[in-house]
């Protein structure tokens, strides 16, 4: 298993952290994207441990993200789905199974969407700037 490490980020207090919830872009949605570009990255070049390594950073971020945004109950529920479509998405890599990963990777995308649609639903301020996970219901 690789490591998970923010080594390329600048050390951020939990004041930062929390304060972040205000500017989501700055931090949360800004990380995802550039950890899902490098996911799409290694999908093209085939390189399973380039895959791995930003699925897991994801999934460590979207944790974070999850616990400072966890008032919100429908929220949740997308951190939980963007959890396991990221564990599957780890899996598929370490399986080297492109056709996998591409799948998870898709389904990735969607949760993305369907999260960002709920909240614009729901009328949450954070909608055009918080990432994270699918909604089943329509």
């Amino acid at each position: 298993m690789l490591p998970v490490s923010f080594a390329q980020e600048p050390a951020r207090t939990a004041t930062e952290i929390v304060e972040s919830e205000e500017k989501p872009i700055d931090f949360w949605m800004e990380k995802k994207l550039d950890y899902s570009t490098a996911i799409l990255r290694g999908l093209a070049m085939q390189d399973f441990d380039e895959i791995q390594a930003n699925a897991q950073k994801m999934r460590v971020l979207n944790t974070m993200e999850g616990f400072v945004r966890s008032r919100n109950k429908e929220y949740r529920k997308h951190v939980n789905t963007f959890q396991v479509v990221t564990d599957e998405l780890i899996t598929q890599s370490k399986q080297k199974n492109i056709d996998g990963v591409t799948l998870a990777f898709n389904q990735l995308t969607v949760s993305c969407v369907r999260c960002h649609q709920s909240l614009r639903e729901d009328g949450d301020s954070d909608a055009e700037t918080t990432l994270s996970v699918p909604s089943t219901r329509r």
